[in-house]
């Protein structure tokens, strides 16, 4: 069979396809300060039957140019022309892709180590599982390095998103079910997006260890983020659930956390003007 070989991935024997197992999805814009150690990341991976495509939505720093660098030193992918946010650039990533698996890795993430992904090819491998969900680690720009452990109890994702994105290995399968993100959604494109996959009752399974650490921002304590997040959130229940009881039991959550949200938020303005 042309353009396969065999190769070992730890002690697992992988028929290296023309076409790859994992494709790794990157949106970026202006990020010159973060792109070089998600490719690094990437690139450094010993399970190498993978693509990495990075669609960059025009920048205007440096980030083109270090992607350029490596062009040709492994397998990847990417382009550079205007979107209409991050769900429109990783639609685009999903159009160019070719992989079993898909995850999202953004511009100012990475895995973990180089052997991550030959630690989850073996729960990969049979592609019998949707939906792979393993922690996170998100650092955090003030509380430092916090783990985020995917949450089992799927009703939950009836009020709030369960899965962290960065660690969320999903089979084509599903994307081909339900479709890509959806563009009207500019910070709950990823919430909306499992949303409609459980609702399709996919099989999922959950590993144990992160795979990769996820880069933090000041953005959620900013009121204005805030409104825009749970407005997105509200939007994406309204228009996905279908069972009235759930309907009333969002109702009453978001009037709750809305309210505790905003609490938390001002209370820690307040800690810190207090503490200059």
């Amino acid at each position: 069979m042309p353009n396969n070989k065999i190769r070992l991935v730890g002690n697992h024997p992988i028929l290296m396809k023309k076409y790859p197992f994992i494709t790794i999805l990157t949106a970026s814009m202006n990020n010159r300060s973060s792109i070089r150690q998600t490719i690094e990341s990437i690139r450094s991976q010993t399970f190498q039957n993978l693509e990495h495509i990075i669609v960059d939505g025009g920048s205007e720093d440096k980030t083109v140019e270090i992607i350029k660098e490596y062009v040709n030193r492994y397998n990847l992918q990417w382009l550079s022309e205007p979107d209409n946010g991050i769900a429109d650039a990783l639609n685009k990533g999903l159009s160019l892709s070719q992989g079993r698996y898909i995850i999202v890795i953004q511009a100012d993430d990475k895995l973990l180590n180089p052997e991550i992904l030959e630690n989850v090819y073996p729960m990969l491998e049979k592609e019998d599982i949707d939906i792979d969900s393993f922690p996170v680690i998100m650092d955090h720009h003030e509380k430092g390095k916090i783990l985020r452990k995917p949450i089992k109890h799927l009703w939950w994702n009836h009020f709030k998103f369960i899965f962290p994105h960065q660690g969320c290995f999903v089979h084509r399968r599903v994307f081909d079910k339900i479709g890509g993100f959806r563009k009207e959604f500019k910070i709950a494109m990823d919430y909306d997006f499992f949303f409609r996959a459980l609702a399709s009752r996919p099989s999922i399974q959950f590993g144990e260890f992160p795979v990769a650490l996820m880069g933090g921002s000041g953005i959620g304590s900013n009121l204005k983020f805030i409104d825009k997040r749970l407005s997105e959130e509200k939007l994406v229940q309204v228009q996905n659930e279908q069972n009235p009881i759930w309907k009333t039991a969002q109702f009453i959550f978001r009037v709750l956390y809305t309210r505790y949200k905003k609490y938390r938020i001002r209370l820690e303005v307040a800690k810190k003007t207090e503490g200059i």
